[in-house]
C-alpha cells in the first residue's frame, strides 16, 4: 500500500458518534482535522495523529462545508489523500490491487441517490421512537436541515428515474491539488446550503450522470452500502437499492470499503 494519506475529520460533541471511531487507528498514515481542543484530547489520546481547525465559518445547515475546508488543507499539504467518513468502513487490507484502482481516476467519488421528495422519504425512514422527533429543538433543526435539502437539491442533482442522483462525499479520492479550493470557490459564488460539499461536486463535474460515472464513479465502494439496505424497505432505500444495482452493471465493482 502507498503512503497516501488517510483524512477523516470530526467536530462536535455528539456522544454516540464517538461509537464510530475504532479505539486506535486502522493504519499508520491516518490523519484526523478536528475541532475543538476536547476532541483532539481525546482522539490522541487513541493514538490519532491531530491537526487542529479553528475556523468556524461552516456551521448550523452548512457544517458539511468543513470537509472542503479539510480536503483543501490536506492536499495542499500531502498532494494526495483518500478522505473517509468514520462510517466508510476498511472491508479488506488495502493493497496493490485497491492502489491500481485509485490511479485509474484521478478523483473518485461514489454516487448515492435521494427519492424525488427527499423531506417526505427521510422523515419516512426516521422510527417513530426516535428521540430526535421528540424534542421541540431537535425536531425543529430537523425540519430546517430537510427544508434546506428540499430547496437546494432541486438545483444540484441528476435525474433518474424517480431518484436525485448526487455525489456522497462519505469517501473522496484524490490528487488534485486544486479540487477542495475549486469546490469551495463554487459554493461561495452561488452561495450553495446544505450539503455544500456534494452539491458543489455535482456542479464542478459539470456533466451527464454517465459522463460522471466514468469520470469519477469509484469501483470500490458505493454511495451507500448494500448491506446497510438489505432489510430496509423504505422509499429512499427502495430507491437506493435500484440504483445500486444499476451502478454496479456500469463499473467493474470490487468491493474494499463500504459505507453504512
Amino acid at each position: 500500500m502507498s503512503n497516501i494519506k488517510i483524512v477523516r475529520t470530526w467536530w462536535g460533541n455528539d456522544s454516540d458518534k464517538w461509537e464510530d471511531i475504532p479505539i486506535k487507528p486502522l493504519y499508520n498514515n491516518e490523519i484526523v482535522y478536528v475541532w475543538g481542543d476536547e476532541n483532539k484530547e481525546e482522539l490522541e489520546s487513541r493514538g490519532y495523529p491531530c491537526i487542529a481547525m479553528g475556523d468556524n465559518n461552516y456551521s448550523g445547515n452548512n457544517v458539511y462545508g468543513r470537509k472542503l475546508q479539510v480536503l483543501d488543507i490536506a492536499l495542499k499539504h500531502w498532494g494526495e489523500v483518500l478522505m473517509l467518513d468514520w462510517d466508510c468502513l476498511i472491508l479488506k487490507p488495502l493493497d496493490k490491487d485497491f492502489y491500481n484502482l485509485l490511479r485509474q481516476k484521478e478523483t473518485q467519488i461514489p454516487l448515492y441517490a435521494h427519492y424525488k421528495e427527499p423531506m417526505f422519504a427521510l422523515l419516512e425512514a426516521i422510527p417513530d421512537h426516535h428521540p430526535i422527533l421528540h424534542y421541540d429543538e431537535t425536531y425543529f433543526n430537523l425540519i430546517d436541515d430537510l427544508s434546506t435539502l428540499e430547496s437546494q437539491i432541486q438545483h444540484y442533482h441528476w435525474v433518474w428515474q424517480d431518484a436525485l442522483i448526487i455525489p456522497n462525499f462519505g469517501c473522496v479520492y484524490s490528487r488534485n491539488k486544486d479540487l477542495g479550493k475549486d469546490l469551495l470557490k463554487i459554493v461561495e459564488e452561488n452561495d450553495i446550503k446544505g450539503l455544500v460539499e456534494e452539491f458543489a461536486m455535482w456542479k464542478y463535474a459539470n456533466c451527464s450522470l454517465e459522463e460522471y460515472i466514468n469520470e469519477y464513479q469509484p469501483d470500490y465502494v458505493l454511495g451507500v452500502s448494500d448491506e446497510e439496505l438489505k432489510y430496509q424497505n423504505y422509499t429512499i432505500s427502495v430507491t437506493q437499492k435500484r440504483f445500486n444495482k444499476y451502478i454496479k452493471n456500469k463499473i467493474n465493482y470490487k468491493p474494499y470499503l463500504e459505507h453504512v
